[in-house]
């Protein structure tokens, strides 16, 4: 299950491990989904698929994304990618939100799973962010449940990334971060850290997961996703 860190409940040196295990993983070596691979077809997917009967809205029919489905082969590896969503400036997106729920017996360790929202910094139409090794010129973003998100029935967790003014934190591929302070979100922050940033890609994944990993409800901006239609 999720446990929603509080940064200013732990200390200094506490804070600084739980960030570098967070960069760590996050910038782990492995495969990701390509937008290139997504543009006018099905969205690119990795061990990871829409299936019926775990949803937090409960029910027979209700549906969402599965992480560690071993849909592709034996291994908790996963990403699921989302098309049509992308080339719009950061500084207008007004929603990302979504649901998170592990499944029974799984181990979620730091920074996984996520959200992870690629930019072109620049805005001059590329992605300068190899598959291994740092960003160039541009960079992602981390939007994880277990810094950003507060429990709910059902074991369920409720993340808004754009909107938490309370308890959220975002981090960074520059190892950044971005704390809401009551006054103003985390998400504003990273705005004003990127503000000719246009969004490139976005996709979720799980990279340090032992086991699955739910996801439902997720919106972005006006789409909303609850099945797989």
């Amino acid at each position: 299950m999720f446990m929603k860190k509080l940064i200013s409940n732990v200390s200094m040196i506490g804070a600084m491990i739980a960030l570098l295990a967070f960069s760590l993983t996050a910038s782990a070596a492995g495969p990701r989904p390509q937008r290139g691979d997504v543009t006018g077809a099905t969205p690119d997917t990795y061990n990871a698929g829409w299936v019926t009967g775990v949803s937090q809205d409960g029910g027979a029919k209700g549906q969402s994304i599965q992480l560690g489905d071993h849909s592709t082969d034996a291994s908790d590896f996963a990403y699921y990618s989302f098309r049509n969503w992308w080339d719009h400036d950061l500084a207008d997106v007004k929603k990302i939100r979504a649901s998170f729920i592990a499944a029974t017996g799984t181990v979620n360790n730091g920074g996984s799973p996520r959200f992870s929202l690629e930019l072109d910094v620049n805005a001059d139409g590329n992605f300068d962010c190899p598959e291994l090794g740092p960003c160039v010129a541009d960079a992602v973003i981390f939007l994880d449940p277990a810094w950003c998100g507060d429990a709910v029935a059902g074991g369920w967790v409720e993340s808004d990334f754009t909107g938490d003014k309370t308890d959220c934190t975002i981090f960074d591929s520059a190892k950044a971060s971005y704390t809401s302070d009551g006054d103003g979100t985390a998400w504003s922050k990273v705005v004003a850290a990127y503000p000719d940033a246009k969004v490139w890609f976005m996709f979720l994944i799980q990279d340090a997961t032992t086991g699955s990993n739910y996801v439902d409800r997720i919106k972005l901006d006006s789409a909303f996703f609850t099945n797989n239609r």
